[in-house]
């Protein structure tokens, strides 16, 4: 048993040497964007100087979204304060709400900042064909993260289970009295502590760099696994519908799709169809990550509904699953406290790095400096 601790002891501690940097680099940059979402959403709010007035009716933001293109979506936010935005594939255009004046063509600049940081954290930022490197490196230090935070799960459980020992191991010590065993103290907390959002992210880290955690996801559902967003959700049949002599407006429309989801923080709809046929609103009473919360209403000219339900419950099992590893892997599938958690697990895996080089210093390194050191000394008064 002894012989066997001791050989994952030293794997456990060549794993970090190997891979600490790596990890502690992933676990900054994910704390950086734990509330990527939100600081985002603030700075759009920022540019919205000046609210004076009622907002703009979804009519005219859909006659605008035309000046930006041909295949564009138009998505109003709840708040009064936030920009009306227009979509043209991943293109964006930030409107002011009140006046439909351009704020914004594409990106803040807070929100190049946050996909930098992420490209940082996926593959080291690098480009063209480095970029494959950066992911391998990036990829095979998560793995090493998931062994690690087994294998320390074992070494903290043995060899005793005595209340003593534990408590050393679970509670932060106040008074440490060497640097060692601060770091030692440390390390056992927060790996215990934020066990389970560190092997959550690591876990579904892994899906998104390997084909084969990928393949075994959606096996699990008896699946074929489904690369990216996967395909579309299932079609909805809508039943027959009166196209009315004096169609209702879109904003009459957007209200009357919204009085389904009262809760609604954004609702989006395509402009190109919405002015004579029956629209399919997308409603999110979510953080705009939550899967659950985003709902498809679909509202005829006349105002009669048509159909409203979760677009994801007419996915696959195994595509359900691989958008909730998605948003697991940041915490947002719960919302700001699952964020949070995902936060304090990026902080605890820095703090883990810390400590385990730094352990790993005075077992390994500072021996052979003092060797050496003392060897000098003998040398010099040999001399003499």
């Amino acid at each position: 048993m002894k012989t066997f601790r001791r050989a994952i002891f030293w794997m456990h501690l060549s794993a970090g040497v190997l891979a600490g940097l790596v990890i502690f680099m992933m676990s900054l940059t994910g704390v950086l964007l734990t509330y990527e979402r939100q600081i985002v959403a603030a700075a759009e709010r920022g540019l919205v100087e000046k609210i004076d007035g009622q907002r703009l009716p979804a009519d005219e933001f859909a006659a605008l979204a035309f000046t930006y293109g041909e295949n564009v979506r138009v998505e109003i936010p709840s708040n009064p304060k936030a920009p009306v935005k227009i979509f043209e594939g991943r293109k964006q255009f930030l409107l002011h709400p009140v006046t439909g004046e351009l704020l914004l063509e594409g990106n803040t600049a807070t929100d190049k900042f946050f996909a930098k940081v992420m490209a940082f954290h996926r593959w080291f930022a690098l480009e063209g064909e480095a970029r494959k490197t950066g992911r391998a490196i990036t990829g095979g230090a998560n793995l090493l993260f998931i062994f690690l935070a087994i294998s320390g799960l074992y070494l903290w459980l043995t060899p005793s289970l005595r209340w003593v020992l534990v408590k050393s191991k679970l509670l932060f010590n106040a008074s440490p009295p060497t640097g060692k065993a601060r770091d030692y103290n440390w390390h056992h907390v927060f790996s215990i502590w934020m066990l389970v959002p560190i092997i959550a992210m690591a876990m579904t880290a892994t899906i998104f760099y390997y084909p084969w955690a990928n393949k075994i996801l959606f096996a699990a559902y008896g699946e074929e696994p489904q690369a990216g967003r996967g395909s579309p959700p299932t079609p909805v049949e809508l039943p027959d519908f009166n196209m009315g002599n004096d169609p209702l407006s879109i904003e009459e429309r957007m209200q009357r799709a919204a009085s389904f989801n009262p809760n609604w923080k954004r609702i989006s709809f395509p402009a190109q169809s919405a002015f004579d046929e029956p629209i399919f609103f997308s409603v999110d009473t979510g953080n705009g990550a939550r899967y659950q919360n985003k709902f498809e209403t679909v509202i005829a000219p006349d105002g009669a509904l048509l159909s409203t339900d979760r677009p994801s419950d007419r996915r696959t099992a195994g595509m359900r699953a691989r958008i909730f590893a998605r948003y697991l892997h940041t915490g947002e599938i719960f919302g700001f406290i699952g964020q949070t958690l995902a936060g304090l697990g990026s902080i605890a895996g820095m703090f883990l790095v810390w400590t385990g080089l730094a352990l790993s210093y005075r077992r390994l390194i500072r021996p052979v400096l003092q060797k050496r050191r003392v060897g000098r000394l003998d040398r010099n008064q040999y001399s003499m």
